[in-house]
């Protein structure tokens, strides 16, 4: 429609002139190949419930799914004129084109495509949202375009959709200045928990209630560590409630791991530098195909798997669309391109006396052991309390003998647990939150205060009651300002 401007939530492909760029010549691998993806993952806790994936042959049997372009939405009563009708004159758009990537500079800006695209689809809402919500709002009137069902996508001329399951959707964080750093750990909560929507759980009916169970036992349920009876059992209407009304900004219940435990958000930004990738480090990143292989199974292939003779989902998973249900090669490669490409904003923490001195401090408590310059991370897997290393692991896996004592139920529990959790680097922890592996630390001063530790502290960060925030109790018991100069160091990391 003439006259309207809006902004576009997906970017077409700016390509370069070959004077601009040198011709890029991919090497793409077969992201699902047998031989190549044996070994991506490491054993799970019990061994026998190790994931069985899909075969190459079942899943490269699957349609892939087209990306089609998307369209911002407004807050109620600021878009376009006549927006609406426009949307429905446009014809469906596809904007990820393998055959027209010359360098790679392009093929990273189609990653950046793949990483925005939604994957699953529902008929847009009648009425957009109105302004009273945590996310961001453009000067125009648009709604922050990485908030799940922000977006209008055009499949078919005449119908408007909205979707979600995007990759950013998880992997974004609202800057002080208000930009948008893609690929860091997500900073803003998507429906904070109201008196309203608690309301709404304690008028559910008990067919309601066993509705969600059973969800919750289809993206959780792990029956070697609880079985279906008393999973159902555990989870009565109240106790459903006070899990449910627990949330965090920084903290997902990504499916396989559970929901009264689970991981905060990881950065993805130097993504090509971890060894181990997932809080378990279930997956070993030992090159591009497996960067690839690890988006593969996050979008839903998990979910498809054989867990023993366990199977989460028979097909109803966010992998499985009504219109293609996969990533091509191309698609995953452009992806994982994008992941490499990403890098850290600048840092305005300065390296004074106080931060210095902090460095000082980080070297002679012996900091640099597990988190090593200049990743600030060894890149090894450290045992859960209570886990036994198997032998075979020693020979091929970095993995330490000491355990810091970290809750052990996600690495223990569940379907991504590997018996292990990895060392994070802490390379930008100055602009992150939900500090543990589970999140329970808001701020990097509360993961230094030893009361963290007491049996009735209440977490700032992602907890369901009272409780201590188990594990890494280095650094506890320096002086006041010791622990503030160390605090000052890490920041300018």
């Amino acid at each position: 429609m003439a006259g309207i401007k809006f902004l576009v939530c997906c970017f077409p492909l700016l390509f370069l002139s070959h004077s601009e760029a040198q011709e890029f010549h991919p090497e793409i691998p077969r992201a699902w190949d047998g031989k190549a993806a044996a070994g991506f993952q490491v054993p799970l806790a019990q061994r026998d419930r190790s994931p069985r994936y899909m075969s190459t042959e079942e899943y490269y049997k699957l349609k892939v799914r087209p990306i089609y372009r998307s369209y911002p939405m407004y807050v109620k009563g600021r878009e376009p004129a006549g927006y609406f009708d426009w949307l429905k004159q446009q014809e469906p758009e596809i904007i990820f084109d393998a055959a027209k990537l010359r360098t790679k500079e392009d093929w990273i800006a189609a990653g950046k495509i793949v990483f925005e695209a939604q994957i699953q689809f529902f008929p847009a809402p009648e009425q957009p949202p109105t302004a009273d919500e945590p996310w961001p709002i453009g000067k125009n009137g648009e709604l922050f375009p990485y908030r799940p069902g922000n977006g209008y996508i055009i499949r078919r001329k005449g119908k408007i959709e909205a979707g979600s399951n995007a990759c950013v959707e998880c992997h974004v964080r609202v800057l002080p200045d208000g930009s948008y750093l893609e690929g860091a750990q997500k900073g803003v909560i998507d429906s904070p928990v109201t008196e309203a929507s608690l309301q709404q759980l304690r008028n559910m009916t008990q067919e309601q209630l066993s509705r969600r169970i059973n969800a919750i036992w289809g993206a959780f349920g792990a029956p070697w560590a609880m079985s279906r009876a008393d999973f159902e059992a555990y989870y009565t209407k109240d106790r459903y409630i006070l899990e449910s009304a627990a949330r965090h900004p920084s903290v997902f219940r990504r499916q396989g791991t559970s929901y009264s435990h689970p991981p905060h958000v990881p950065s993805l930004i130097g993504i090509q530098d971890h060894k181990y990738l997932d809080s378990t480090g279930l997956v070993r990143n030992r090159s591009i195909g497996d960067i690839m292989r690890y988006a593969i199974t996050n979008q839903g292939l998990d979910s498809l798997a054989f867990y023993g003779d366990f199977q989460p989902s028979s097909g109803q998973t966010g992998f499985i669309g009504d219109e293609g249900t996969r990533y091509s090669d191309e698609q995953l490669y452009a992806l994982a391109l994008y992941l490499e490409s990403l890098k850290p904003p600048p840092n305005p923490n300065p390296v004074d006396d106080r931060a210095r001195r902090g460095e000082r401090i980080f070297r002679q408590q012996g900091c640099v052991g597990c988190h090593t310059p200049p990743l600030y991370t060894n890149n090894a897997l450290t045992p859960a309390t209570g886990f036994q290393v198997p032998d075979d692991l020693r020979k091929t896996d970095d993995i330490m003998d000491v355990s810091v004592g970290t809750d052990p139920t996600l690495a223990m529990k569940t379907r991504r647990g590997t018996g292990f959790y990895k060392v994070p680097s802490l390379m930008g922890v100055w602009y992150r939150s939900a500090f543990g592996h589970a999140g329970g630390a808001d701020t990097l001063e509360e993961w230094f205060d030893p009361a963290r530790l007491k049996a009735d502290y209440v977490p700032k960060g992602f907890h369901i009651g009272p409780g201590p925030i188990q594990g890494h109790e280095f650094g506890l018991k320096l002086a006041a300002e010791d622990k503030a100069a160390l605090i000052a160091f890490l920041k300018t990391l």
